[in-house]
């Protein structure tokens, strides 16, 4: 099972590479505003990919549990990577105040909803194909990546979010294969992970997009009511409001 995933990411992944945004950076087009409202958006999906891992356990039955342990061990070595995609905007300048309490865009959105939507409404074992896709990107494609941001003037301080997960992303490849084929035993699984996959690599450049064509940061996506008010915090304009 594990070598049909990998054939079909490979044309996934050259199908990635073809698309606008990324063709984008290769041309050397890529600016650093652009790289930075994009690792402003990796910070939304990122935060939300450990809780996401585990949900998707709860689906787990019979000897599919065994791999419960190693879910929950993947997910949690995920927990803070957000904060190195943060760090990255902050080098290049972005100011994160409120960033933690900002919605994403809807671009970005639409990427984390479709794995929930796939976990809770689909197939479960679809979820497979987007953590697939997000696992083998960085260790097929970091390198010449990181070596086009650079080119494009991103210094490489601002690039730890990329460059941790080319390393670390080499032992979660293994664990993909074990997943893969203790979990995935039908056609029906296999085509909901492979469509996931697809679906997968093409909202992330839909988000990519959507991010370089806000590099100046201008769209207004409001505030994140639920982290606000996890945090009991309030908004510095609608504190004023409430206090009149």
């Amino acid at each position: 099972m594990f070598q049909i995933l990998h054939k079909e990411f490979r044309s996934v992944l050259d199908q990635f590479l073809q698309s606008k945004p990324i063709k984008h950076l290769a041309a050397g087009q890529l600016s650093v505003a652009q790289y930075r409202s994009y690792l402003k958006q990796v910070y939304f999906y990122v935060r939300e990919n450990p809780q996401l891992q585990a949900l998707a356990t709860i689906y787990f039955r019979g000897r599919q549990r065994e791999m419960v342990r190693s879910f929950y061990s993947h997910a949690s070595s995920e927990i803070g990577h957000e904060q190195l995609a943060l760090n990255d905007y902050i080098t290049l300048g972005g100011n994160a105040d409120n960033v933690v309490y900002k919605n994403p865009l809807p671009a970005t959105t639409a990427l984390t909803a479709f794995a929930f939507y796939q976990i809770y409404n689909k197939n479960p074992l679809g979820y497979l194909g987007y953590l697939f896709f997000l696992e083998f990107l960085p260790t097929r494609s970091g390198e010449s990546i990181a070596n086009q941001l650079m080119s494009a003037g991103i210094p490489e301080n601002a690039t730890t979010f990329l460059r941790d997960h080319m390393e670390i992303d080499v032992g979660h490849n293994r664990l993909m294969e074990k997943y893969a084929d203790a979990l995935l035993k039908t056609d029906a699984d296999v085509d909901a992970a492979i469509y996931a996959m697809r679906t997968t690599g093409y909202l992330y450049a839909q988000m990519i997009e959507a991010a370089f064509a806000d590099e100046h940061e201008q769209i207004d996506t409001g505030w994140n009511w639920d982290e606000l008010q996890a945090d009991n915090k309030l908004p510095e304009e609608e504190a004023v409001a409430v206090a009149r």
